[in-house]
């Protein structure tokens, strides 16, 4: 008796480990699936789509209950600027303020900033919206309308190195030309502009000067051969504009390439000169020949109907000796003949 209740006892003991085990699981995987539909509930909004200097940007929203957000502030250019945790209540909902706009500057200018909210709660995405840092009349900004600043630069595509070249830019604002009191203006509007490599960079924060209103110059040289790029960036009224151009600055520069050039040129028109005279020579030489062999023909074909002239008379003049020899020595023959007679009948009377 006391065995078998022994093992009724372990066996009970065995159910309820096995139960409390199964409930255990069963809670954790309630939890993961509250945590994956978690990844729904995340929404937030800003306070307004756009602010002006000292006013505060605020959001709102709704997010899984007790979490801690985090607030990312990316500029333009999409750079981080700001960083800002937020806390949501039990009851899933949260609002603060994240970001108080500065006045306008070169690291806070006018434009379109993203906001970026992350959870620390696993499988949530983060979610992302935009807002507009305007200017206000404080600023001399027309807050209704829609402003914008250009920069266009021109510099040569290959310098000489240690030896100056000039830089061009020009500044627009809603097009019209951005004109400077002095010099610190211009220092203040093209301060950060530059030229750098992977080695070396220069500044140009006090070369620019004005040539014209809107027009800028500054002249800079490079010291080792290299590709630079040149980064002309203007600040005005709160807005920051850039513009880029590569310069290869090496030992020989265009100038020295084009002198090697006209000489070849030079050298390639003298060639072609001594190439004509040559061929009018041969023209020349030609046209004689031509003519010497004219000349030739002629006297030949002259000397040819000389000679079948004289060859004609020549005939005619041996048919006439012909006809008057061959009757004499015909007569000749006969006088031969009869001496020969002659001469045998005296020999035959002497006998």
């Amino acid at each position: 008796m006391s065995n078998s209740r022994k093992d009724k006892s372990f066996d009970k003991f065995k159910v309820f480990m096995v139960f409390a085990f199964a409930l255990i699981i069963v809670s954790s995987c309630l939890l993961n699936t509250r945590r994956v539909f978690a990844e729904t509930e995340l929404t937030f909004r800003t306070s307004q789509q756009v602010y002006v200097p000292g006013e505060t940007l605020e959001v709102s929203g709704t997010a899984e209950p007790s979490d801690i957000l985090v607030f990312r502030l990316y500029d333009p250019a999409g750079l981080a600027i700001r960083i800002e945790n937020v806390e949501v209540h039990k009851d899933g909902i949260f609002k603060g303020p994240i970001f108080v706009w500065p006045e306008p500057s070169r690291y806070f200018v006018f434009g379109t900033y993203t906001i970026e909210v992350l959870s620390n709660t696993a499988g949530v995405a983060p979610a992302r919206a935009e807002v507009a840092f305007a200017g206000g009349f404080d600023q001399g900004i027309d807050p209704t309308k829609g402003h914008q600043l250009e920069v266009k630069l021109d510099a040569p595509s290959q310098v000489k190195v240690n030896e100056p070249f000039r830089i061009f830019v020009q500044i627009t604002f809603d097009g019209a030309l951005v004109e400077s009191a002095d010099e610190k203006a211009v220092a203040d509007m093209l301060g950060t502009s530059h030229i750098h490599s992977g080695n070396s960079t220069v500044i140009l924060s006090d070369k620019f000067r004005q040539l014209h209103p809107g027009i800028y110059y500054a002249d800079a040289e490079l010291a080792g051969e290299d590709t630079y790029i040149i980064h002309a960036v203007a600040y005005y009224r709160g807005f920051l504009a850039h513009d880029t151009r590569l310069v290869a600055a090496s030992t020989s520069s265009i100038g020295t390439l084009q002198d090697s050039v006209d000489r070849l040129n030079a050298g390639l028109e003298s060639t072609n000169r001594d190439l004509d005279v040559l061929r009018s020579g041969l023209d020349e030489t030609q046209s004689a020949l031509n003519d010497t062999k004219a000349t030739i023909a002629k006297s030949v074909n002259d000397a040819q109907n000389s000679i079948n002239n004289q060859i004609g008379e020549a005939q005619q003049a041996s048919s006439q000796i012909n006809s008057f020899i061959l009757p004499v020595l015909a007569l000749i023959s006969v006088i031969v003949a009869l001496q020969i007679s002659l001469f045998a009948r005296i020999r035959a009377s002497y006998r």
